[in-house]
């Protein structure tokens, strides 16, 4: 019923896109003659770089693992610098970059600062001594480009950008669309690890609500940590077949609608997408040797979602909702199974099922701290017990932040609990804003949890492979990777 539910909705909406597409009689109040024409009445008193409007920041992150063996495991210096340049009364032209260095790796032995020894403790010793050792290296990278064109009932945004659709904070349940850089895991500031995409976007204010349409023809995918760093985890497997970027074909496309029903602020939205992991297909033989290890053949495929959030205040507090349904997802099938008995893993060790994400979430104050509760949990529909991931998978997070004005500081914490894994991060930090321009911070990363183990870990003296291990987690393959952190800012 959900499913048709949705399906119907995407209907509806296309379909209130071509009755206001086919509208003889709208012009959108718009003279394209002049768009590209028309000055800002104060432009013949002033000069043209006077309009430009800048502002930006300089950064240092510094990092100290209080775990053994204890480093300082960061020295990243950042420049950042976003511009706003106004063509015209229909026209902005907005840019930001970026540049880092990390120090870190000219004062330190790079084996004590990624602690690959401790981390990878069960494995052989030859297998830890030939992992890659590639460091953060240092980026200059262009985050955001694009061109905002502002007309009577239409905005229209070209070039590089975020794009955002859900409503709970961290929480990624219909915001699907940048992929992430997990070069720290999830521990920088949300916009920091978000991949910007070459994109248009059109926002178009109809009698209904708010009609945006979406077409993204840069492929880019989820981002791994640097290969033997204190943060790998997801490598990209050497042969992954990728799709063509720039092509029409394979482009992402999507459609939301926003509206307000009794107070309540509704988005219904549709997003055909590519999963930004790739499918792992492997050929895995039951209880294979070492030498006849699994062969693996991983390829991105694609997948369609409907989603629906929903934001309501309750006096003092505010509910907010998402939902999405997914179709064709792979999810990947334990290394035992074979049910038709040819001695190898069932279906390339892979299998497609829809699932459910929904959350809940209530923002409130309480003496005077701001507090936000939430939780999010998977649901696969026609489950196997044969899978790898659970039928269910849920999540709690915490977040909460106060400000005292009389010490110029601000205290806040976020807490992340993933039940099914039983595996937690808890993040603290104080923030000291000396002047109006220099901030400090302090604070904390704390994981808890088991490592993950796909039967790869050590079988015998020399290594081998153990089909019947499965156990794939996220935070708690970090639990040595504590550590305290320092950060200084100067805005501009």
């Amino acid at each position: 019923m959900i499913r048709r539910l949705l399906a119907c909705m995407g209907v509806l909406l296309c379909s209130l896109y071509a009755n206001v597409l086919s509208a003889q009689e709208t012009d959108f109040g718009l003279d394209f003659d002049s768009i590209f024409t028309a000055p800002l009445e104060s432009e013949e008193k002033v000069g043209v770089w006077s309009k430009l409007k800048l502002g930006g920041y300089l950064k240092n992150e510094t990092a100290y693992r209080i775990r053994e063996p204890r480093s300082i495991t960061k020295i990243r210096n950042i420049a950042y610098l976003n511009a706003k340049y106004p063509v015209n009364s229909f026209m902005d032209i907005n840019f930001s970059g970026w540049a880092y260095y990390d120090h870190v790796y000219d004062l330190f032995n790079y084996e004590t600062i990624v602690a690959r020894l401790e981390r990878n403790s069960e494995e052989p010793l030859a297998f830890v001594e030939n992992l890659d050792q590639d460091k953060d290296s240092s980026v200059a990278d262009i985050r955001e480009l694009y061109m905002d064109i502002s007309l009577d009932n239409m905005d229209i945004r070209l070039g590089k950008q975020y794009i955002i659709w859900g409503v709970l904070e961290g929480v990624r349940i219909v915001d699907e669309i940048n992929p992430m850089d997990f070069r720290e895991l999830i521990l920088p500031d949300l916009i920091d690890y978000r991949i910007p995409l070459w994109s248009a976007k059109l926002d178009y204010y109809a009698d209904v609500g708010d009609v945006q349409f979406v077409w993204i023809p840069d492929l880019r995918f989820h981002k791994p940590a640097p290969q033997g760093s204190e943060w790998e985890l997801l490598q990209e497997v050497p042969g992954t077949r990728k799709p063509e970027s720039w092509t029409l074909k394979n482009s992402e496309l999507g459609i939301k609608l926003d509206t307000t029903v009794y107070d309540a602020e509704l988005s219904f939205s549709y997003l055909y997408t590519w999963d930004d992991f790739p499918v792992i297909f492997r050929t895995v033989k039951i209880g294979a040797s070492a030498s006849e290890g699994p062969e693996f053949f991983p390829s991105y495929t694609r997948i369609s979602m409907y989603g629906l959030t929903a934001v309501k205040p309750i006096g003092d507090y505010i509910l907010k909702s998402e939902m999405a349904y997914v179709e064709n997802k792979f999810f990947g099938r334990s290394n035992t199974a074979d049910e038709n008995n040819d001695g190898y893993v069932d279906t390339n060790g892979e299998v497609q099922k829809d699932h459910i994400r929904w959350g809940v979430g209530v923002d409130f104050v309480a003496m005077k701290w701001d507090v936000a509760v939430g939780m999010m949990q998977w649901v696969i529909l026609n489950y196997e017990d044969n899978l790898i991931q659970g039928r269910l998978d849920t999540s709690y997070n915490v977040f909460v932040r106060r400000e005292f004005t009389e010490y110029s500081m601000t205290v806040q914490m976020l807490w992340i609990y993933l039940q099914q894994m039983n595996e937690s991060y808890l993040k603290p930090k104080a923030m000291f804003q000396l002047t109006d321009s220099f901030q400090v911070a302090v604070g904390l990363d704390l994981f808890d949890g088991a490592k993950s183990d796909f039967g790869l870990s050590t079988v015998t003296a020399q290594g081998g492979f153990n089909a019947e291990v499965q156990r794939a987690q996220f935070l708690g393959n970090f639990h040595n990777n504590d550590r305290v952190f320092f950060e200084f800012k100067y805005s501009f």
